[in-house]
């Protein structure tokens, strides 16, 4: 299977997933791309640290385009509060490293995940997902 076979089929994988259970994918990413990131910037490889938050960024962003802010009210809008946090603390740790803020924001999206695949498995879903 070549690698652009195997990208169709991951696309094709995640759109036919529940909105709950992508929601709990892009945490799932999100968390991986921070503990690289950790990784890096404890080894002192900048660039490869800078790509890895940049990828958290962008699962930010996206997790923050997602929010229904109508239907959520003051909950998403305390998601979105906490994103715009996020980022701040991605800007930070670009200009000065600091383990301890990647940290922060790890345990924060560690429980998130926590709570919203917790939540993801109580949902029912239709037959044939």
């Amino acid at each position: 299977m070549s690698y652009g076979s195997t990208d169709r089929y991951r696309e094709m994988e995640v759109q036919a997933m529940s909105p709950a259970k992508r929601l709990v994918l892009l945490y799932a990413h999100l968390l991986v791309a921070l503990k690289q990131a950790r990784m890096h910037l404890v080894a002192g490889e900048i660039e490869a640290r800078c790509e890895k938050l940049i990828r958290a960024e962008e699962i930010v962003h996206e997790l923050s385009y997602s929010l229904d802010r109508e239907a959520g009210g003051d909950f998403a809008e305390r998601l979105a509060g906490l994103y715009a946090w996020m980022l701040g603390q991605f800007a930070a740790i670009h200009a000065k490293p600091d383990v301890a803020k990647l940290d922060a924001v790890t345990a924060i999206v560690t429980e998130l995940h926590g709570a919203w695949e917790q939540a993801a498995a109580q949902l029912v879903e239709p037959v044939g997902r």
